[in-house]
C-alpha cells in the first residue's frame, strides 16, 4: 500500500512539473504558427444517435449538465436527458472533457493544432485557448485542481504507432 501511495505521488508530482514546464514554455514562445498540415474535408456525413461508446464525460458542479465527447467532438447535455449542444465539430479530434470548478469553462485535448495538446473553453463565448505546444507529446486526462487555478494532465513522449 505504501508503495503504491509512493508510486502515485510521484506521478502526480511528474505531472505537476510538465504542466509548469508547459506553462513556462508557453509563455516564452511566440504565437503559435498554422499547422503544417491543413485537412479539408471532403465529404460530410450526417449522424443521429442516442447512444455512444467509449465515451469521456463530466458533470458541472451544479450538477446539471454532462459533457461528452463523441467522435471526435464535444458536447453538452442537460443531465435529465434532452438534445445535445454541440461545443465542437470538423476535422479536430477533441476528447476527454472535464468542467473547471466553477462550472464556466472545460479543458479538454485536441490535435487540433497539429499534436495532441491541451486546451481550454470559456462555456458563455466557446473561445478557445491552447495550454500545451508540442507534436511530439502526447497529453491525456486533464482535470483541474479543486481551486481551478491549474490544470494536471498526463503527458508521455512520443506517439502511438510506428
Amino acid at each position: 500500500m505504501t508503495r503504491r501511495l509512493l508510486i502515485s505521488a510521484v506521478v502526480f508530482c511528474l505531472s505537476t512539473s510538465s504542466l509548469i514546464s508547459a506553462q513556462q514554455d508557453t509563455a516564452k514562445r511566440p504565437a503559435p504558427k498554422k499547422p503544417d498540415l491543413e485537412l479539408v474535408a471532403t465529404r460530410q456525413m450526417d449522424l443521429d444517435t442516442d447512444e455512444g461508446t467509449w465515451i469521456s464525460l463530466d458533470v458541472s458542479p451544479d450538477g446539471r449538465t454532462i459533457v461528452f465527447d463523441l467522435l471526435g467532438d464535444l458536447y453538452t447535455m442537460p443531465i435529465t436527458g434532452g438534445p445535445a449542444t454541440a461545443l465542437t465539430s470538423g476535422m479536430m479530434y477533441d476528447a476527454q472533457p472535464r468542467f473547471s470548478p466553477d462550472g464556466k469553462s472545460i479543458v479538454f485535448t485536441s490535435d487540433r493544432n497539429g499534436g495532441d495538446n491541451v486546451w481550454t473553453m470559456d462555456l458563455t463565448t466557446k473561445a478557445s485557448r491552447v495550454v500545451t505546444q508540442g507534436k511530439g507529446v502526447r497529453y491525456r486526462s486533464p482535470t483541474w485542481t479543486p481551486d481551478g487555478k491549474y490544470i494536471v494532465v498526463a503527458r508521455a513522449a512520443g506517439a502511438i504507432g510506428p
